[in-house]
């Protein structure tokens, strides 16, 4: 869902979500379609607190819940629910984002009712009623996975979100990066999943994973914590681990998939470069997060996101065939908050339309 509202923001084409596209196995409807009948499979799909079904696996090959519930998907499903309302709007088409609207506001209240478990989220509940992710455990206490989606799924109250993500920073963060959960899984337990059968400190089992990491700068720049977000972005930067090569043991200059972590003898250690999607999930935290310019389907937005000692910086953006050359001032050194835009001189309020193809535009923006 996301994905296609993004598409539709960078290039304008609206007539693409009733482009008709087949089924898998038969029959066809357009790309709408096909967002609700996905949006309504999860609706479906839930165990008896609400929560959404882990079935085989959700983006954690390792967490198998078989009947059990995922926390991570309910929060994917709220985002994209929110997604879809949000282009069910731009079309005109008020019944289905009245519908699905409040779809949305059950699953939110679901989640905030079954797996805010007092300083932070859970990870899910097993088919036997096992909380997974929860302060009551020995191991595997807190993921990053729930607690950043709990913020950029916009679940989590203000108040929750920094609770959570301070939970995140508190218990795995590193010098190398955010870990996946902590502490690691010491014991097989097949009700949870695999990631107990996996070596302490590798892959699934407590190593620093990458592709989740972007997603705490995504959550700290959404709170509104610059420091933060810049603070997790660098640790898993490969550029910073240049100088420790008999450390990280790859290249400098590639996301790895993971990096041991910290229950490991070899901590620090990056292996599979390039197999991962990282690269993806970082650019976007740091072009539309830290630098806060970003697409709505009205225009652009420049909202950043960054450390209080940043006092300038500039970005270039194309955008349906015209130039925006964005200069950004920051002269009382915020972490976020834009006091006032201008384009080509004129002051605007934002969002920015789009201007003539081939146009070359002059942005001014200034914190405050």
């Amino acid at each position: 869902m996301v994905t296609i509202g993004e598409y539709v923001k960078e290039t304008g084409d609206n007539p693409f979500f009733d482009t008709v596209v087949p089924f898998a196995d038969e029959g066809e409807a357009t790309v709408y379609e096909h967002l609700k009948r996905a949006l309504d499979f999860s609706a479906e799909q839930v165990g008896t607190t609400g929560i959404c079904k882990g079935l085989r696996a959700d983006w954690n090959d390792c967490l198998n819940l078989g009947g059990g519930e995922s926390a991570m998907v309910s929060f994917l499903h709220h985002w994209a629910l929110r997604a879809f309302v949000d282009a069910a709007t731009h079309l005109g088409r008020s019944k289905d984002a009245a519908k699905y609207a409040a779809i949305a506001e059950r699953v939110k209240q679901a989640c905030e009712r079954e797996l805010w478990d007092g300083e932070w989220y859970l990870r899910g509940i097993t088919a036997k009623g096992l909380k997974v992710g929860s302060k009551e455990n020995d191991e595997g206490k807190i993921f990053i996975e729930s607690n950043t989606w709990s913020v950029v799924s916009d679940v989590a109250s203000p108040e929750r979100g920094k609770s959570a993500m301070d939970a995140v920073d508190k218990h795995l963060y590193s010098q190398y990066g955010i870990h996946l959960l902590w502490p690691a899984f010491s014991r097989p337990n097949d009700d949870i999943g695999f990631v107990g059968r996996v070596y302490k400190g590798i892959k699934e089992n407590a190593a620093i994973f990458s592709h989740p990491n972007p997603w705490a700068v995504i959550a700290e720049c959404m709170l509104g914590r610059g420091d933060r977000a810049m603070k997790f972005y660098n640790s898993l930067l490969p550029y910073n681990q240049n100088d420790m090569i008999e450390v990280r043991q790859a290249e400098p200059y590639s996301y790895c998939q993971f990096v041991m972590g910290k229950d490991h003898t070899a901590f620090g250690r990056a292996r599979h470069p390039w197999l991962t999607g990282s690269g993806g999930w970082n650019y976007t935290a740091v072009t539309r997060w830290i630098l806060g310019v970003r697409l709505t389907f009205d225009g652009l937005i420049i909202d950043p996101c960054i450390p209080g000692d940043w006092k300038h910086f500039e970005v270039m953006r194309q955008w349906r065939g015209s130039t925006y050359h964005i200069a950004v001032e920051n002269p009382g050194g915020v972490h976020q908050g834009v006091k006032s835009v201008t384009l080509n001189g004129n002051p605007v309020t934002m969002p920015i339309p789009p201007q003539p193809a081939g146009s070359v535009n002059e942005v001014m923006v200034t914190m405050g």
